[in-house]
């Protein structure tokens, strides 16, 4: 019917600046160091065209200028809009909010944030309404381990107060560190836990390297920030997981591949022993008992039987619970010789379409790259279509292997300079998962700094 607008979808925020120092102290402020910007980028995954609401609130949950916000024009279907978040949302203060983003449409919702001083930028999806829950998992988690720190952001989505509390894993022995809470999140606002404030967290080299499982008596959504002080600064996000499944997928896995290595981490997300064997695309296979909730690192330059290199050294994986346990996994990437890190969540929705909402050519000195990785059992051919009409296509891709489109003139680009627009991934028969990274050489030529962000396409 033209002129009603059904709120019917809803995509959650949970942490979002607006252009504002972050080295705070109070206990709703992030400890990841820099100065703060994010941008929105949306994509209309429906069939008509969508009427756009956005609802900021700050740290105590309160609404604030302008919501509510109506993104003009509608966003066609098929469509995507990017909204710099400092210059192109009127009325906005600085400061940190979350966000609720209603639609009469189905919506794809990727976050991008950037600081500077240091210059650091990380991406994470924004969480759908049937994505929240009462318990939340989180495989990687650090507490000045080689440098590395983490923190957790957790939003309420209730009417009511939240009670939570968190239980600490050691990844390297699966045994409970601590529990610590409970804590208090007023109703629908969002609370940061850096663990260099929760002094019962274990910290270091050994025990630094930590899982967690949140439980709360209210329905909570979730990230996981990620950062170190090393080269000019390192920072990532990857979101919180509530439920899992017996088949994971690893598009994009490093070893020593210009300048780039990663590591998998695998979260058993039961409380009984999980099975698990990973087989990477070239057939190496690894295999472990993962004990109740505990998670896993998996470093591929540490296990000899991988490609290395700038020819072999880019694959992916499949990752199995051989006896139907829940599992999730966390790919953190990191380029070695600049300094550049990123998080991605491993998917495990695999259908022949999967959509992107944002991918980037010549971007403000920004471009990405879309690995695609078909987990079916046939060859397939994949092809990927810009809302900007144009698209590619990629033959006879085999099993388990992958296509990684560059959005760059010289890896042969169909997109225009100046894109930012969304893509759909779509196979001609077996099941594929994509995931996205973007990255800025023209940005580090000029400040170095980490321009790396990651996020995971979402099946269709």
């Amino acid at each position: 019917m033209k002129g009603r607008v059904l709120l019917s979808w809803v995509v959650l925020i949970v942490f979002l600046w607006a252009g504002k120092e972050m080295v705070v102290a109070q206990s709703t402020g992030t400890k990841a160091p820099g100065t703060w910007v994010s941008s929105i980028n949306i994509q209309n995954i429906g069939t008509e065209e969508a009427t756009v609401v956005l609802n900021f609130y700050d740290a105590s949950g309160n609404p604030v200028p302008p919501s509510p916000y109506t993104v003009t024009p509608p966003i066609p279907a098929g469509g995507s809009r990017s909204l710099y978040v400092p210059t192109q949302i009127p009325g906005l203060s600085n400061g940190q909010y979350s966000v609720i983003v209603s639609s009469n449409q189905p919506l794809q919702v990727v976050v991008n944030s950037s600081s500077t001083n240091p210059s650091t930028a990380g991406a994470y999806m924004g969480i759908q309404a049937s994505q929240v829950g009462k318990t939340l998992y989180f495989p990687g988690l650090y507490k000045n381990y080689y440098g590395f720190y983490s923190q957790i952001v957790l939003q309420n989505v209730e009417e009511t107060d939240a009670t939570v509390t968190i239980k600490f894993y050691y990844q390297r022995t699966g045994q409970e560190a601590v529990t610590v809470g409970p804590f208090t999140i007023p109703k629908t606002s969002s609370r940061v836990f850096a663990l260099g404030d929760l002094a019962a967290v274990p910290s270091g080299n050994v025990n630094g390297l930590l899982s967690a499982v949140v439980t709360s008596d209210k329905n909570l959504a979730g990230i996981a920030n990620i950062w170190s002080s090393a080269y000019y600064g390192e920072y990532s996000d990857y979101n919180a997981y509530i439920s899992g499944s017996t088949v994971v997928y690893a598009p994009a896995l490093y070893k020593n591949y210009y300048g780039f290595v990663s590591s998998l981490t695998v979260q058993n997300l039961s409380n009984e022993n999980a099975d698990i064997r990973i087989t990477y695309s070239n057939g190496v296979t690894e295999t472990k008992t993962l004990l109740p909730f505990q998670a896993f690192e998996y470093y591929q330059p540490a296990n000899p039987l991988l490609p290395s290199g700038n020819t072999n050294g880019v694959f992916s994986a499949k990752i199995e619970s051989l006896n139907g346990k829940p599992i999730v996994v966390l790919v953190n990437i990191e380029n070695k010789s600049k300094g550049l890190l990123a998080s991605y969540n491993g998917p495990s929705d695999a259908t022949t379409s999967t959509s992107c909402p944002v991918v980037l050519k010549a971007f403000y000195g920004w471009f990405s790259a879309q690995t695609v990785q078909n987990v079916g059992t046939e060859p397939t051919n994949i092809t990927i279509t810009y809302a900007s009409g144009q698209s590619k296509t990629f033959n006879n891709v085999p099993p388990n292997g992958t296509v990684n489109i560059i959005e760059l003139a010289n890896a042969g680009s169909v997109l225009p300079d100046g894109s930012s627009v969304s893509a759909v991934i779509t196979s001609s028969g077996q099941p594929i998962v994509a995931v996205v990274q973007e990255n800025s050489d023209t940005r580090y030529v000029s400040t170095p700094g980490d321009y790396l962000l990651a996020y995971t396409c979402v099946a269709k």
